[in-house]
């Protein structure tokens, strides 16, 4: 199917991406509480509403067919000496390993790049995460450095090398 623009959201091959709504937070709440995803995301810090009042972040809710998959969301940073976006993710569980994640997040980084014209998007993720790594590999993101003191790996993805 490709990429089409919808009201307010984006389609993919097999996701829908569609800003997060009330009626989506309980679905994503519980799914950040699985073992699973709650090793990687700690929302505890962000006070209650963060899923829909935080302004500085863009949220779509991910839907395989009519279900909640999960979340996946963006920032920008507008500085004209390194404007760029960055990403992250979250999928139930249950679903990893049925190229979903993949999707959304090729999904999002086509929005990012012709839509909002970055020529550049960056994701950080645990060294040890292996799921999300691999999902950002198979979209085309590139290891380009370590965070200190964190465990943190950052990949980007240049729109030159996005296809």
């Amino acid at each position: 199917m490709g990429e089409l623009t919808l009201v307010g959201g984006l389609a993919g091959e097999h996701v829908v991406l569609r800003p997060v709504g009330a009626d989506d937070v309980p679905m994503l709440l519980h799914i950040i509480s699985t073992p699973e995803v709650k090793l990687w995301w700690d929302p505890d810090g962000l006070g209650d509403g963060w899923l829909l009042e935080d302004s500085s972040t863009t949220r779509y809710t991910i839907l395989a067919g009519r279900r909640i998959a999960g979340l996946i969301q963006y920032w920008e940073v507008d500085n004209p000496r390194d404007r760029h976006a960055g990403i992250e993710i979250l999928l139930d569980p249950d679903l990893h390993g049925r190229g979903l994640g993949r999707d959304a997040v090729g999904t999002l980084a086509r929005h990012l790049f012709d839509e909002c014209d970055h020529h550049r998007i960056v994701v950080e993720t645990a060294a040890t995460n292996e799921v999300a790594i691999r999902c950002y590999a198979a979209v085309g993101f590139r290891p380009v450095g370590m965070i200190t003191g964190r465990d943190g790996l950052v990949m980007d993805l240049l729109s030159s090398d996005f296809s």
